[in-house]
């Protein structure tokens, strides 16, 4: 498969009004049954990963037949369906990824995909993402966060502290502040001004709003 600038990842239970706002890539991917998601949405789809096992097999044979490659690992694996592909488009050389998730459902599920999402393997690509009607920004060193005035922000560390945290156009700023995991400190700011940056020196931090 060719390498790619841009990545489209759509997991299994995705809202299919977020794959039809989902912006056009150079390369689209279905986790497992992400796949019925994207044809209901009348959107090509390039790679088809996971284990399969909640896809139904006309949909597969249907993606086939148009020409997307299909790539089936063991029910009894090690990965979840979105990490793999996500370690697929880090393959290609993807810079950019937009992953559409799962809004509901099983709690553990929704927790683990927004941590796979902030692991430092996929560093290399700037990743976000809509889980329903929420939208997530991975930060490694620095994002600009598409917002508007008066629009809300979270920011979670993920994995350990982030040090070094700087905020721009922020009710509640930070300037080369720590910002400790597993506490409530980065909730319910908002942006006074469109398109805040949020900067780290280290660590990595979600954005949510």
């Amino acid at each position: 498969m060719r390498s790619a600038a841009s990545a489209l990842i759509v997991a299994s239970g995705a809202p299919r009004r977020s794959v039809e706002r989902a912006p056009q890539s150079d390369l689209v991917i279905a986790a497992d049954a992400g796949l019925e998601v994207l044809q209901a949405a009348d959107r090509p789809v390039d790679l088809v990963v996971g284990d399969l096992d909640s896809v139904s097999a006309d949909a597969l044979s249907a993606a086939a037949a148009a020409g997307a490659e299909i790539a089936r690992y063991p029910r009894d694996k090690d990965e979840s369906d979105l990490e793999l592909a996500l370690s697929a488009a880090i393959s290609r050389g993807v810079q950019r990824i937009h992953a559409v998730l799962r809004d509901g459902g099983r709690l553990d599920h929704q927790l683990a995909n927004l941590l796979v999402l902030a692991s430092t393997r996929w560093r290399s690509a700037e990743i976000d993402a809509v889980v329903g009607e929420h939208r997530v920004w991975v930060v490694h060193r620095e994002r600009t966060i598409p917002l508007v005035a008066g629009e809300p922000l979270a920011l979670h560390a993920v994995g350990g502290s982030a040090a070094g945290v700087t905020t721009t156009d922020l009710k509640y700023p930070l300037v080369d502040a720590d910002l400790p995991g597993l506490v409530a400190l980065g909730i319910s700011n908002e942006a006074v001004a469109a398109s805040p940056v949020v900067r780290i020196e280290s660590g990595v931090v979600l954005a949510i709003s």
